[in-house]
Formats: C-alpha cells, structure tokens, sequence
C-alpha cells in the first residue's frame, strides 16, 4: 500500500506591532532563525581541519510595508525602547486527499527597529518601504506546541521543549 504523502504549508500571516493590528499594511515579513556562528580548528596531529561552534550570529527581522501608516511610522523610527511584534499565521496539512487540517501558528519578537528603510515613491504606484529591527527574543508554536525559542539576552535557545543551553548556563554559574 502507498504512504499518504502529507506537506504543511505556511503561507501567509499577520502581525501586530505593539498590539497594532497590521492585517493588510504588510507585503513581507522574515522570521530569523539562529544561526550557528563556527570558526576554523586545526592542530598538530589533525589531518584535516574542522569548523566548531562557538555561539550564535546576531538575529534580524526584514518587513516590507505597503501602507503609508503613522502608527508604523511612529514605531520603527522610536529608538528609546523595545518593540513588540506578535505573528499569526495559519499552516494547512494536505494530502491527496485535499486540505486535511489547518493549524495556528503564532510568535512573538522582541526587536529595536535600526533601519526603518527609505520611502520609495514611484508615480501611479504605491510607496513601499522595508524596514530591519535587531530581534532580541524570538518564540514561536505550532498547533500550541513550541517549536523554537531564542533569547540572546538570557542565554536561552529551546527548541521543541528541549533546553540547548541549559548546560552552558550552568557551566557558566547562571
């Protein structure tokens, strides 16, 4: 008998910024991962060298507005503080069969937004701008099950409910 071939699909989502609804004001939006950050080892004995890690690269968010937007506009050029940006979004399991279940997906981010990104204005078109904020926390779930969360400012990076750096922090008294 064949497997039943399933895939999830994430295509689309909505996000608050402080609370604010954005629904309809956004073209894009990045969800950073870490990134493992490896340096080169090599020594006398070894035949060949070897890369090992030694922390995590920086995170980073991009958004791309499509709507001229005051609220907007106040945040991502407010440098005295965090922001807060919380995302929804649905992913639906198919199958041969059709649309098998829709699962919520939601997040949160903790970010300083350091470039807000030139207006671009172009006639008979609608301005668009990107913006990039340093993500400082990141966590997100699947179906009410966390799948990631990485906060570089505590030393924390759990991923589905397993502590990665539980270890470290207690090698390092914290």
């Amino acid at each position: 008998m064949a497997q039943l071939i399933s895939v999830t699909t994430l295509w689309n989502c909505n996000v608050l910024l402080n609370g604010t609804d954005l629904l309809g004001r956004m073209a894009e939006f990045k969800i950073p991962q870490p990134k493992r950050v490896m340096v080169d080892y090599k020594s006398l004995g070894m035949a060949g060298q070897i890369e090992v890690p030694v922390g995590f690269e920086k995170l980073e968010t991009t958004l791309k507005w499509t709507s001229f937007d005051a609220d907007v506009l106040t945040n991502i050029n407010n440098t005295n503080g965090m922001t807060a940006l919380t995302f929804m979004a649905d992913a639906q399991v198919i199958a041969s069969t059709g649309l098998i279940q829709d699962l919520p997906v939601s997040g949160n981010m903790t970010v300083i937004f350091k470039d807000p990104g030139p207006i671009d204005l172009k006639a008979q078109a609608n301005a668009e701008y990107s913006s990039v904020a340093s993500v400082y926390h990141i966590d997100y779930s699947l179906a009410g099950q966390q799948i990631l969360l990485f906060d570089s400012l505590s030393n924390q990076y759990v991923v589905n409910g397993v502590d990665q750096l539980a270890q470290y922090r207690a090698n390092l008294g914290a």
